[in-house]
């Protein structure tokens, strides 16, 4: 990506496409917070599994 000064955007090298930085922001904020999610889910599911697995003994 680079940066078009004329139109204050960047825009996309191999395809044109063209964002702001407000765009890239959320962006960026909303992959992050999906990748948390996924985290959180994960965990629950170690913890969950970790549990029922000491009960088995």
């Amino acid at each position: 990506m680079f940066y078009d000064k004329e139109t204050k955007e960047y825009v996309c090298n191999s395809c044109g496409a063209s964002y702001t930085i407000q765009e890239l922001t959320v962006r960026k904020e909303r992959e992050l917070a999906l990748k948390y999610e996924g985290e959180k889910k994960k965990r629950q599911k170690e913890e969950y599994l970790e549990w029922w697995l000491s009960k088995k003994k």
